[in-house]
């Protein structure tokens, strides 16, 4: 049997009448760009989320980006960002102009070290981004307590994240503001680029509005200079199709989340993802760790089993990080997990038999000795 890691394909058949029908309204028209797609997205996005304001982007590393730049981030600051995140939020902190200051992971939702962030916070300290891995929530409560206290902004990479949880309330909500990539792997995905910010704040909301469009306040009336990064029509259209069943299609990742966590939990040598009561992951990817990490996923490979790693390099480790000078860290807890960390099979199509074989050779491999 092959299994691919992740089959898109699988996707298109059962929205493609729909697709077609409004793509061909939107081309006929011509109007491609801040048409009423881009609009009811926006306004559908927000109901969703429980957001005041939402505003479409060219992708999530936009989405990073602008929302630092109109949270006012900027030279001279410092922002702290746990190591174990995609390079995309240290693009972001290092073209808005800022610093970048790394913490370590604590295990238990990947998310950065509540005691860690204390230590590195400093008088140039202006914002703490939170980034929720895989689909599963940080420990917000101590996140928002340590921004409130120190006087902080909290900015929310939800890109893995699109209707997760915290204690009831839809992640991505909790900070100033919260970033979302729709790019074509993410639980809300569009055919090609695409991302988004929400904010409650009012006057963020404004910025934001004009930062993705040159900071144009009326036809060659720029206010400020901005950027172009805007969701077209055509990518609207995708991502309100697949809003409608996005809840459905989580539910169905749960699901079969459980049964892998039901099927692994007794095995040695294998640690499936946190679940926790007051957390509602949406299983982004699963991702399970064993030190057997590289064993494991050739075996699986030589299944037919499609496997990957997210990520493999914590940031301070990268080429680039080293390049900039941005400092020299011992983050032993990102480091270790790295090199075990293993996502398998996960999306809404994965049949039965599927999972049950992915299920069977991952309990055949730790059957055998190593």
């Amino acid at each position: 049997m092959k299994i691919p890691l992740l089959d898109l394909a699988r996707q298109y058949p059962k929205m493609k009448e729909e697709l077609h029908r409004e793509w061909s309204r939107v081309l006929e028209t011509m109007k491609l760009l801040n048409g009423d797609n881009l609009a009811a997205f926006e306004k559908e996005i927000a109901a969703y989320l429980g957001a005041r304001h939402a505003f479409g982007m060219a992708s999530g590393s936009d989405a990073l980006l602008l929302g630092l730049v109109a949270c006012g981030i900027g030279e001279g600051a410092e922002v702290i960002l746990h190591a174990n995140a995609f390079v995309a939020a240290v693009e972001a902190i290092r073209w808005a102009g800022a610093k970048p200051v790394l913490v370590d992971m604590q295990e238990k939702d990947f998310g950065p070290a509540p005691d860690q962030v204390e230590k590195m916070i400093t008088k140039k300290t202006k914002a703490l981004v939170v980034v929720h891995m895989y689909g599963h929530p940080v420990d917000l409560g101590p996140a928002v307590e340590i921004c409130q206290k120190k006087g902080l902004l909290l900015i929310e990479d939800s890109s893995h994240a699109h209707g997760a949880e915290y204690k009831g309330k839809r992640v991505g909500t909790f900070g100033t503001v919260g970033c979302f990539s729709c790019g074509v792997v993410k639980n809300l995905n569009a055919f090609g680029d695409a991302g988004f910010c929400i904010t409650d704040d009012p006057a963020i909301a404004e910025k934001l509005d004009l930062l993705r469009v040159h900071g144009q306040k009326e036809k060659n009336q720029h206010n400020f200079y901005g950027f172009n990064s805007r969701l077209d029509e055509l990518q609207a259209v995708v991502l309100r199709i697949k809003l409608r069943d996005l809840d459905k299609d989580n539910k169905r990742r749960e699901e079969i989340a459980r049964r892998y966590a039901e099927a692994f939990s007794s095995l040695k040598g294998i640690t499936p993802p946190p679940m926790d009561k007051d957390k509602k992951s949406v299983y982004h990817r699963y991702v399970i760790r064993s030190p057997r990490r590289d064993e494991l996923m050739k075996y699986l490979q030589s299944q037919g089993i499609g496997v990957g790693i997210q990520y493999s390099t914590p940031l301070h480790k990268q080429i680039a990080w080293k390049e900039k000078g941005y400092g020299d860290y011992h983050l032993p807890i990102a480091e270790r997990v790295a090199k075990e960390i293993l996502s398998i099979p996960m999306y809404p199509e994965l049949q039965e038999e599927e999972v049950e074989y992915v299920i069977t050779k991952i309990e055949e491999f730790f059957s055998k000795k190593p």
